[in-house]
């Protein structure tokens, strides 16, 4: 299986899980491929919009280039919706992190990390 057809598979079961807790989920077309960077996944419940940028790896390491998480950030502040980066490792559940805001460096992150879960964000 290609990497792109893997990447979305993960994304469907992300919104799969959003939706078995209430939320309204659609993957955003040609996110990773627009000029600007724009969200995997958009998320609302009627009081509360989530923002996923979500990142996979098949080792227990990933680094996000600053400026697509910069750019994350402003997309999702401007639509009003809270950002997070989404994490799958090999052998994981789904690991997320908060971006509050522009970040000076690339993100580099390990599946040792200290994470937030998806019963911590809805």
């Amino acid at each position: 299986m290609n990497s792109y057809r893997k990447g979305a598979n993960y994304e469907r079961e992300l919104i799969d899980i959003l939706r078995s807790r209430g939320y309204a989920a659609i993957r955003v077309a040609g996110s990773g491929m627009a000029r600007f960077e724009q969200p995997d996944i958009i998320a609302g419940n009627g009081s509360k919009v989530l923002a996923f940028e979500c990142k996979f790896s098949s080792s227990d390491y990933k680094t996000i280039n600053k400026a697509d998480v910069n750019e994350f950030f402003e997309f999702s502040k401007r639509f009003g919706a809270k950002p997070f980066l989404a994490f799958r490792f090999p052998h994981s559940e789904w690991f997320f992190k908060l971006v509050e805001n522009n970040v000076e460096d690339n993100v580099s992150v390990k599946k040792s990390d200290k994470f937030l879960l998806i019963s911590e964000i809805i």
